[in-house]
Parts: C-alpha cells; structure tokens; sequence
C-alpha cells in the first residue's frame, strides 16, 4: 500500500486503538443487521498484514487506524461505516452465490452452459477455473463486484451518500498513475479509478480503444438490477481485452486524458470468449496486481469460497487449480521413465514398488548416453570419491533431523555437440526480445555513482580529510595524503546460477506451434531457448552467471550437469554443451540446490540468485519411501523447501519457475509466494525467464543482507562443497 497513509495515521486521536476499540460493537451489530450474518472483526496495524490474511467468510479485517484525511472531508466513524457497508453488502447482494446457470439481464451470455468441473467446488471457484490466468480474473470480478456494492450502497442509504463519496475521492487519490504502467496494467488501473467515481484517466492514446470496450462493460453494472450473475458475464468480456494486452513495457503513442464520459462501446461484441486452452497462471508474476482499495477488501479466501481465517492470498487463489488429468505414458517408454514422468505430475501411486529400483538405461532418442554404472540402491552414508563429487544431508522430516552425508552430487560436462544451431534458432525466434530485457536490466542496476572519500589522488579535494592533515602538520605529526574524493561508477555486483531440470518428462512434445508445421518441441528445446535468450542479456549487462542442468537417479547418483560454471567466462564450448544437455531420469531437486547455494555463497556478489525452471514437482523412486507411500511426496517436498530456507540464509535469493500448470499447488508449500512462478503453456517459457530474471533480482537486491541476521538452518558448511 501506498506509504501516503503512514502520514494519515497520527492525525487524529479518535483513530488509535483504543477509538477502534470503541466502536468494535456497534460495527458488529451494524455488518449483521445489513449481511444478516455474524462476523469477528479484526484490526490490523500494517498494510501488508491485510494481504496476508485478507477477510475470510466469518472475519473482517479493518484497519486500526482510519486513514483519514487532512482536510477533515470525513472522520474516523463514517469511514468505518462506509467500510462495513460495502463488505456487509457483498453478503445481501449475493456476491458469495454466483449461480453459474442463473440468467441475468444486462449481457448476452457468453458464461458456458455445461458444468465446469464435476467436482463440488463452490461456483466463484469453478467460475475462475474458466480462464488461463486465474489471478487476473479474480481481481476483474472483485473489482466489478466493488463497483456494484457501491453503486447499490448509495441508492440504498441517501444518508451515508456523502461520506461514501468523500471516501471513495480519497481513495481514488491514492491510487498509482496509470500513465506509468504498462498496458494491461494500465487498463485493469483505469477500471478501478472507474469503479471509484473518476471522470477521467491518463493514458496512452493506443490505450482509447481497450478503455473504451472495458468502461462500456463496466458502466452496467451500476443498474439497479445488475446481480452477480452480471459481474461473471461482464469479467469474461474485460478479461478477454486485458489477457489481449502486453503487460510489459510501455503503451504505445503520446499520453493524454481520456474522458470515461466520452467513452463507447458495445458491451456485447468484438470479444473473443476463452481463446486458447483452459489454464492456470493464477500466480503468474507479471500479471495484473491491483493495489488494494482501503476501504474494500482484498480478493482472498472468501472469493475462493473459505470459511477459515489467515490462508494467505496467494494460498486462495491458488486453490482454484483445475484437476490434473491422468497422463499416460507413451507405449515406447519403459516402465521408469513412464513411471517418473507419471509421479512427477502426481499421476500414480509412485510406491507401488516396495524397494528402489535401478533405472534402465534410457531411451536412445530421449535420453542421455552418458550413464555410469551407479545403478544400484545406497545404503548408509555416502562418500565423495572424487574431485567432482560431494556429499550433502538431506532432511527427514518424519524424524526432524538431517541424514548426514546422504546424498552424492556429481558434476558432469554435457557431451558437447559442435553447432549453433539452437543459438541461431533461438535468437531467430526471441532476439526481438533482447534491446527491451536489456534496457529493464540496466534500469535495475546500482544507480548511479559513488563519492568516494579520502583517496591519494582523484577528482576534488576531501575537505574533512583536509582539515585533518592541516591539524597533523600543525601537531608536528605526518599527515595522510589521503585528501581527495573520487567520483566511480558503481559496480554491478550480481551473481546467478540458473539451473534446468533434466528429467525423463522434459522429452514429452508439444504441440507443434502452426506457424512452423512439421517442427516437434520438447519441453527441455523451450528450456534452452528461454536459457540462450537469458545468457544474451547478461552477457550485455555484466552480471556473473553459470548455467547448470540437474535430475537424479537415486540418492547415490545426482547429476549436476555444468554448461557453465560461476567462474568461466562464455566460450563457443559453453554453447556446444548447452546442445548436449539430454533429459535423463527424476527431478531431485534439493541436493542441486544445496551444491548451487554453496558455490553462490563463495561468491564475492553482494546479490546472488538462484534461478530453478522445472517442469514436475521433486521426486526420486528412493525419496522418504521407507515411510511408505503417503510420505514419499510430502517426504520430497519438505527436503526441498529446507533446502531452499538453507540458501536463503547463507545470503542466496532462491526463485523456482515451472512449466508445470498444476506447479502452484505444491511450489506454495515449499516457497515464499514471491519466490515462485507458475507458467501455464511451456511454449511461454522463452519469452518469461530474463523478465522473470529481472524480478527474482531486484527482489534479491531489496533483501540483501537479511540472511546474515537469520541463524542457519542446516549443518551444510563450505567444505561440503
């Protein structure tokens, strides 16, 4: 939230604690005489608190303080009622009913006829199930639902008219400018200034159209009888024109003030419906994130339809995850790799064998024909025996203890494969790409220069340390010829291991893209482009990077594939390597994690990120299964969240992406929400991992140092590594 109300929080006495404190009851009495419904209200201090724990089915969260404004338009009680109205009258309009089959009145349907899953779901979820990005959807309805609250809470209370516009104008003020988002952002933006009274928006000129076709829907939904119904019908028309728009970059041509008055369209044409594929991409880090109107509440658990206070948002939005169907394994893949892949996605009882099994050699045409003879079930404590191995321990959280020296790194080159044809490919398709990563980057690096005192020689004289030898020569004592300063750039002083999953489940093809017809894609080909687009861009800019591969086959034989290592500089080797990376067996994520974290932590960088792309969640067939077989996931998921809450705290920003559409439903078991990255469509993977990049490392620079004030969390030291 906006740090414009830390100034409001101080100015009148009536907004402390104990003033809210006083009024807990009559706003009780007051949400249940208008919701008819019960709720526990509570307060909160920090902004942030509220999307973490947004407003559940039985609770309201307000804050303790009203941000009320210095012109004294209103006071602390009429902004707590204006507050309680909108949220009570989400309950008696019927927000939380949606019936998916119920008619209503302003729109053609475009709402689906049949059932959108079979499951019992409640309706807002089977609702947002409907689109790719489930998050933007959400936050559409919820802002549409807003403008019908408070459209029907005016005409209902005359009385309370101008207190609710008085904080609807304060509000409206505090929202971002819009002229300085990129487009979809920019119209999801100018939707909530519509929703909030404004009579105008700054915007793009290219802009006019969109906001035309956004305005037209929402301007409806003031009518007296517009219902939820209408909400639903009119997210599918604005999500269809914001999911059309970059939201990346700036818009296009010179920005003016576009009237909402002078704005026209039909409600009901020109839209596309659900263009593609259903799918998820609810956590999807550049979509549309509305900052949250004070007065209204943040879509969160009760959107998702639930009961219990204190599921963070992220958690609620990424419950309306659609069913995973089963896969099926291809009738050519023996019976590991069917059932890695197929335990990756979650598919099958990945313990149906009662012991670990050696994996096969893999296929010729998927796999790699690099394997040792390692195939066999460890027992005990392993040893590194070699300059290119290393033991690591693994957590047992069954036991809540660390298994020392439990699992074997070894680092592998990639057969190299002499050509440029991936690179060539790549920048063919993405090299549009590159000028605007590279400009986002160089926005992001340490801006500026440095004044740097007491130097022998350099570009003005230091005057305190000037002061201070003319003290010494009077004193008798030598002085120091330190007496200058010196103007220097800064350095960039970053540091990034990206690291690709190299699983049987990265052979699977995709669908063929229509406009290269003949041309098969696997999941590990995306991998790489998206790699080769991202080593371009730091190439330009200077950051340190080594690029890796991992998978696994059994705690004894983790492969850690190097294409380029911390310390290399880029070579035509590093390219011919990166060609040679071949899918190999299971996804053991956790002791690549640990070996990355290590060798970033003996990095001089003062940022240092670790960037994971994967496609299945971690698994290895020897994974926690001597705890039988409702363990093995939970098993694997808790080594690799303590593996990453080990990199965190020696000072390494872990940022995990996956390709993987069901990827939300584990990743925010192991991850801190803004740790991770859900990418619906593999095919999206290019175009997302630099600009993902440029996320995981400004949020990386935002936290440098944290880690030092944080104790370990394992006995994992240097020498392990």
């Amino acid at each position: 939230m906006s740090a414009t109300h830390n100034g409001h929080h101080g100015h009148h006495g009536a907004d402390r604690r104990p003033g809210f404190e006083g009024t807990r009851q009559a706003l009780t009495l007051y949400f249940r005489a208008l919701a008819r419904r019960t709720c526990e209200l509570v307060p909160y201090d920090d902004d942030t608190d509220l999307w973490q724990h947004p407003d559940t089915a039985t609770t309201v969260r307000l804050p303790s303080r009203a941000p009320v404004p210095h012109d004294g338009s209103f006071d602390s009680a009429g902004w707590y009622q204006v507050a309680m109205t909108h949220r009570a009258l989400h309950h008696s309009l019927g927000t939380f009913d949606l019936d998916l089959d119920r008619p209503e009145p302003l729109f053609g349907r475009f709402r689906p006829t049949a059932p959108v899953s079979a499951s019992a779901a409640p309706p807002l979820e089977r609702f947002a199930r409907l689109f790719g990005r489930t998050a933007l959807a959400v936050e559409v309805f919820a802002v549409l639902e807003d403008l019908r609250v408070d459209a029907a809470a005016q005409r209902l209370f005359a009385g309370l008219t101008g207190t609710y516009e008085h904080v609807r104008a304060a509000a409206l003020r505090e929202r971002p400018d819009t002229a300085q988002l990129p487009p979809r952002s920019a119209v999801a933006e100018a939707l909530v200034r519509f929703s909030l009274g404004a009579e105008e928006v700054t915007a793009a000129e290219s802009l006019r159209e969109p906001l035309s076709r956004v305005t037209a829907v929402a301007r409806l939904l003031a009518r007296p009888e517009a219902t939820v119904e209408s909400s639903a019908e009119a997210t599918i028309r604005i999500y269809d024109v914001l999911a059309s728009l970059p939201n990346i970059g700036d818009g296009t041509g010179p920005v003016t003030s576009i009237a909402f008055a002078g704005l026209d369209a039909d409600p009901d044409a020109g839209f596309g419906l659900f263009r593609d594929e259903l799918r998820l991409e609810g956590d999807e880090l550049f979509d549309v994130r509305l900052v949250p109107v004070r007065y209204r509440d943040v879509p969160g658990p009760r959107y998702a339809g639930q009961r219990s206070s204190g599921m963070p948002l992220q958690e609620a939005i990424l419950r309306m995850t659609p069913e995973p169907d089963a896969m099926s394994a291809d009738a050519d893949e023996d019976e590991f790799t069917a059932r890695s892949l197929a335990a990756e996605r979650g598919d099958v009882d990945v313990t149906a064998v009662e012991r670990p099994e050696a994996p096969p050699e893999p296929l010729p045409h998927d796999h790699g024909p690099d394997l040792d003879d390692h195939h066999h079930a460890a027992e005990g404590r392993l040893r590194a025996s070699g300059r290119d191995e290393f033991v690591y321990p693994e957590w047992d959280t069954v036991t809540g203890q660390y298994l020392p020296d439990w699992c074997l790194v070894r680092l592998r080159r990639p057969r190299p494969v002499r050509s440029e044809r991936i690179r060539r490919r790549a920048l063919a398709r993405h090299g549009h790409m590159l000028p605007g990563l590279i400009a986002q980057l160089e926005r992001v690096r340490p801006a500026g220069r440095d004044l740097v005192l007491r130097m022998p020689d350099g570009d003005d004289l230091d005057l305190d340390a000037c002061v201070e030898a003319m003290i010494d020569l009077r004193a008798g004592i030598r002085p120091s010829d330190r007496v200058y300063s010196s103007v220097v750039d800064r350095r960039r002083d970053v540091a990034v291991a990206c690291a690709i999953d190299l699983s049987s489940s990265t052979a699977e093809r995709l669908p063929g893209d229509p406009r290269r017809p003949g041309e098969v894609t696997r999941i590990l080909d995306l991998q790489r482009d998206a790699v080769i687009l991202l080593v371009e861009a730091l190439e330009r800019i200077g950051d340190t990077y080594g690029v890796y591969g991992f998978s696994g086959t059994g705690r004894s034989d983790v492969r850690l594939s190097v294409v380029k290592d911390l310390d290399e500089r880029r070579s035509p080797a590093m390219m011919h390597h990166l060609e040679g990376l071949v899918p190999q067996h299971t996804t053991r994520m956790a002791p690549a994690i640990r070996h990355l974290a290590a060798r970033l932590a003996r990095q001089e960088a003062a940022t240092k990120v670790m960037l994971i792309v994967s496609d299945g969640r971690p698994f290895d067939l020897d994974y926690g299964q001597q705890y039988g077989e409702e363990m093995v996931m939970e098993y694997a998921l808790a080594d690799t969240a303590r593996a990453l809450a080990e990199a965190r705290a020696r000072g390494v920003r872990p940022y995990l992406i996956t390709v993987d559409p069901a990827g939300g439903d584990y990743l925010g078991k192991m991850c801190d929400p803004r740790e991770y990255h859900v990418i619906g469509d593999a095919r999206d993977l290019p175009a997302s991992l630099a600009q993902l990049y440029v996320v995981a490392r400004a949020q990386a620079r935002a936290t440098i140092g944290s880690a030092a004030q944080r104790p370990a969390v394992a006995p994992v030291s240097d020498d392990d590594a």
